[in-house]
């Protein structure tokens, strides 16, 4: 049971940081390459998605809300 509860706990934060990076990426991108006044901004999620950095957050949440989960059940 303190598997499935651990793995459980690293999905929701796998999720939530999911969310938060979606949402501070492009803030934090267009604080730094401010588009030119009149300029249409997109982003592509896919992209962000694929970016290593993204792989590197979303493992490292999931790693972290485990072992959270996994030590308060010892």
């Amino acid at each position: 049971m303190i598997y499935i509860k651990s793995t459980l706990v690293g999905i929701v934060t796998l999720f939530v940081t999911t969310i938060a990076y979606l949402l501070c990426v492009p803030l934090i991108f267009m604080r730094t390459h401010p588009p030119p006044p009149g300029a249409e901004v997109a982003f592509d999620v896919r992209g962000l998605l694929n970016s290593p950095l993204f792989w590197l957050i979303a493992v490292a949440a999931f790693a972290l809300g485990f072992y959270w989960e996994f030590r308060r059940a010892m």
